[in-house]
């Protein structure tokens, strides 16, 4: 810890890092603006790919073909980096609906397993089987490996990204100009070398801390102990 470093100034500088990063993530849908075109392994007539970035609920894609043999691929624009992507379930019936999904990134001649997910079978909106991407990947591509009850065909209303730019989130040294930090008190007359290998320190805190939230299952009672223990 810096000499005369203080909980404060931790708390001061992740406001900083907020302010002048997080927010630029905070678009709800970036799916237009940074995939460049979407393929996919068949469709039905008057059911392509098409309607799966049209953001209409009564339109959909339908694969076409023997089962554990659809995919849908998504070619990323130069320098997008994934923060979260769904998939807009269609449950009008059940067996269109994929049970197990694998998603695969990199480039187009290597593409490496990334995740599998098993969706889970009271889930008929959105479901997301990707997030917190680290780094840019020229292709996505979604396996549908099996669908409820021995169905054939995947059918999708649409797929959603919330991703970022990655040189947007590009941390260094000139991110903390006297300028920048009038409103930050605290940070004012810091050394910029300093802040910066405090910020680093924070961004892998928090990485590793989302990394294990989702292993953290609630005790029964809900009281003041277990959220302070938490805490």
């Amino acid at each position: 810890v810096p000499p005369g470093w203080t909980y404060e100034h931790d708390m001061e500088l992740g406001q900083f890092l907020y302010d002048h990063s997080e927010k630029k993530l905070q678009c709800v849908d970036c799916t237009k603006e940074h995939i460049n075109s979407i393929e996919v392994s068949s469709q039905m007539e008057d059911s392509g790919a098409a309607h799966l970035t049209d953001n209409l609920t009564y339109t959909f894609w339908e694969s076409s073909g023997p089962p554990g043999q659809h995919w849908v691929r998504l070619n990323m624009k130069k320098g997008a980096i994934v923060k979260r992507l769904w998939l807009i379930l269609d449950g009008q019936s059940s067996s269109y609906v994929p049970r197990r999904v694998a998603v695969y990134g990199g480039t187009p001649s290597r593409l490496q397993h990334l995740r599998t997910v098993l969706i889970n079978e009271n889930s008929y909106q959105n479901v997301c089987i990707l997030r917190d991407m680290k780094t840019h990947m020229p292709v996505l591509e979604i396996r549908f490996l099996e669908c409820r009850d021995q169905g054939f065909n995947v059918r999708l209303q649409g797929i959603k990204i919330m991703s970022f730019w990655e040189w947007d989130l590009v941390l260094n040294a000139d991110m903390f100009q006297p300028a920048r930090l009038v409103r930050y008190p605290l940070l004012e007359g810091v050394d910029a070398d300093m802040l910066y290998r405090r910020a680093v320190l924070i961004q892998r805190f928090v990485q590793l801390l989302e990394s294990v939230l989702c292993y953290l299952i609630p005790l029964s009672e809900d009281s003041i102990g277990t959220f302070n223990a938490l805490r």
